[in-house]
């Protein structure tokens, strides 16, 4: 089986989370699938605990693929 990427990951964490369904691309923005800064804070607390990283909490991802893009850099910093 393939390993599943961030991208596919923190889906199933919003899917997981907020319900969310129907079709979910990098240029889905938070504010399209209706999730408010709780749900988002909520998202970035367990992308931090699948990935063992720290996001900041400066950071404003827009999108799924912003947030991931972050994650990923986050991730390939910790080495």
């Amino acid at each position: 089986m393939a390993k599943e990427t961030t991208f596919e990951h923190i889906c199933d964490i919003l899917r997981e989370q907020d319900g969310i369904t129907g079709e979910l691309t990098p240029e889905t923005s938070f504010e399209e699938i209706g999730l408010d800064s709780l749900s988002i804070v909520e998202a970035v607390m367990a992308c931090e605990g699948d990935f063992d990283i720290e996001i900041d909490a400066e950071a404003n991802p827009k999108t799924i693929g912003e947030f991931v893009s972050l994650v990923d850099g986050l991730v390939a910093q910790k080495g």
